[in-house]
């Protein structure tokens, strides 16, 4: 399924099941979230990894659907702040370069 779609569907099913609280919607991103922590810290990433990692995008969809914000168009946006971003990964955590001023 294409990416357009997918999100329409995850939009459509929120909808229809009338989540609309985005504090409650934030709460299920968190635990989605902590979800992937509990794979992570175990150093597992087979099947409940891959699941976590997919209910936190759609709890993030919907919670951007909620806020009337469009899940690709904060993408870009994310992605435009950090494609020329300079810096350096210390400790497998990439570390942006302070600018002056």
């Amino acid at each position: 399924m294409e990416t357009d779609e997918l999100i329409k569907n995850v939009i459509r099913w929120g909808r229809d099941r009338e989540l609309t609280d985005p504090k409650a919607q934030l709460n299920k991103v968190m635990e989605e979230v902590g979800e992937i922590a509990h794979e992570v810290s175990r150093n597992r990433y087979g099947k409940e990894f891959r699941d976590a990692i997919g209910d936190t995008l759609v709890t993030l969809i919907i919670l951007a659907d909620i806020a009337s914000a469009r899940p690709m168009a904060c993408l870009e946006i994310a992605y435009r702040e950090i494609k020329d971003r300079k810096g350096a990964t210390r400790d497998g955590t990439f570390v942006k370069e302070e600018r002056d001023g």
